[in-house]
Parts: structure tokens; sequence; C-alpha cells
């Protein structure tokens, strides 16, 4: 039960994160006179990737992105356990989802 606690924590967190670093995003903008969130956006964190390259060619883009995050989190597991585990999940999973975007390119 007290495992259950701790997931159902950490789940907060990573909400509470995530719609955090959204509000900052809108502030900004706001403050700078831009829309606050644009198509782009959308299209940017919840668009289709249209991908256009065989499979083979896939596949080794898949694998160097796989290779990319796995070199990422042995680095930064020193650095960014001391933030938390939320904070450590939230930054790990944005900057995999960020190399697996740019990698699929």
């Amino acid at each position: 039960m007290e495992k259950m606690g701790f997931v159902l924590w950490e789940g907060l967190t990573l909400l509470f994160v995530i719609l955090a670093g959204l509000g900052v995003l809108i502030i900004r903008r706001r403050a700078r006179g831009r829309p606050a969130f644009t198509r782009h956006d959308w299209l940017a964190y919840f668009g289709d990737l249209q991908l256009r390259m065989s499979k083979p060619r896939l596949a080794l883009r898949l694998s160097y992105a796989a290779f990319l995050c796995s070199c990422l989190t042995l680095i930064g597991n020193p650095f960014l356990l001391r933030m938390g585990p939320g904070l450590y999940s939230v930054t790990i999973v944005f900057a995999c989802l960020g190399i697996v975007k740019i990698a699929l390119r």
C-alpha cells in the first residue's frame, strides 16, 4: 500500500510539473504580446510525425534514438537524481521525446 501512495504522489508531481511548464510558456508568450498556444504548438506537441522513410532506415534511426536515450539516462543520473524522482522522470521523458523526434526527421 505504501508503494501505491508513492506512485500516486509521483504521478501528481509529474502532472503538476507538466502543467506548470505549459503555464510558464503561456505567461511568457502573453507578456511578449504573442498568442499563448498556437496551432503550430498543438501540432508540435500532439500532432502526427508524418514519417516517410523505409522500414530499415526507420529501424536504424529508432535504434540510434534508443542508444542516445540510454546514454542520456546514464550520464544524467548522478545530476538529476538529486532533484527528486518527479523532476528526474519529467526531464528524462521530455529529453527522450525530443531525441526521438529529432532522430526521426
